[in-house]
């Protein structure tokens, strides 16, 4: 019987080995770099989707305080009043809900509301008024991750709207 002493071309159980290990390694690297990218990704997109409702939210009050003619507290509730609608703002811990034409609701972290007429702090939870009580001051802490930004928004009224909302002003 003749044996046949051709070599066939392959690779050794080692050489295979070798390249398998070589694979691990780089999925593995390659899954964590992933793995990294997707996580700054995201927190990115939620960064700026808070950044974003921030923005909106100091949007809208500037607006309402610009074009409103009278800016009254009642319990919980900010109301602005011009010519043409009334807007309400629910101000609460863990979100702010405006309603008008539409509801927009804001999922925001508030640390404190503070509200003012004519230099005079104007109290959320006043009971010994059934009525609203008028302000021209409104200063607010909003949480974005650990920092507190402060937005103060001032209103300046015309004689014209004072008289209007004090009853027993002298014409």
């Amino acid at each position: 019987m003749k044996l046949n002493k051709q070599r066939l071309a392959a690779f050794t159980i080692l050489e295979l080995t070798v390249v398998m290990l070589l694979s691990a390694i780089v999925i593995g690297i390659t899954y964590t770099a992933y793995s990294i990218m997707s996580q700054s990704y995201l927190n990115f997109t939620n960064k700026n989707e808070a950044m974003g409702m921030l923005i909106r939210v100091d949007e809208l009050l500037r607006k309402d305080f610009e074009r409103s003619e009278a800016i009254a507290l009642d319990h919980h509730l900010i109301t602005f009043q011009d010519s043409i609608a009334i807007i309400k703002y629910q101000i609460e811990p863990d979100f702010i809900v405006r309603t008008g034409l539409s509801t927009d609701t804001f999922k925001l972290k508030t640390a404190g509301v503070w509200t003012d007429f004519e230099s005079n702090p104007v109290t959320i939870d006043e009971p010994s008024t059934d009525t609203a009580q008028q302000i021209d001051e409104l200063s607010i802490n909003l949480l974005l991750k650990a920092d507190t930004i402060t937005y103060h928004y001032h209103k300046v009224y015309s004689s014209q709207n004072l008289i209007k909302a004090n009853a027993h002003a002298v014409n």
